[in-house]
């Protein structure tokens, strides 16, 4: 079965061209999408997701923000943090707030579909591309 999937970017060019992706590759299924934080919290009242593909850098709150209250909200969802920035501070705020999982927004479709697929299985991911990935303490 599909991982039921919400984005969550405030760039709607980005949101729609990786709802297409998702789609199109088969993926997941995106039951939703958000341009920010609150409008992502008032979406997971009425919505049941697997996944989450949080942008961390949005306007008003951010995704470092966002994931924290929505994992007091929803404690076992899993969400995959998506950056343009290789910064090890957002991959450790991130990983303290219960983030399962890190992609840059360059990453290949391949590694976008390996990273959903392990997290969705109760794994952690994050991309092969940040300095310091081997440094990384998972076992929260």
């Amino acid at each position: 079965m599909k991982p039921k999937i919400i984005i969550v970017d405030d760039h709607h060019t980005f949101r729609q061209g990786l709802k297409d992706l998702i789609n199109i590759e088969n993926i997941g299924e995106v039951i939703g999408e958000a341009s920010d934080g609150a409008q992502f919290l008032d979406l997971l009242t009425s919505h049941s997701p697997d996944l989450i593909l949080m942008d961390i850098d949005m306007n008003q709150m951010n995704g470092i923000e966002t994931t924290q209250k929505a994992l007091q909200k929803a404690p076992n969802l899993k969400v995959i943090a998506l950056t343009m920035f290789e910064n090890e501070e957002y991959l450790y705020k991130m990983i303290d707030v219960g983030a399962t999982g890190f992609l840059l927004k360059s990453s290949h479709i391949n590694e976008l579909e390996k990273a959903i697929k392990l997290v969705v299985s109760g794994e952690k991911y994050f991309s092969f591309s940040l300095p310091g990935r081997n440094m990384i303490n998972f076992g929260r």
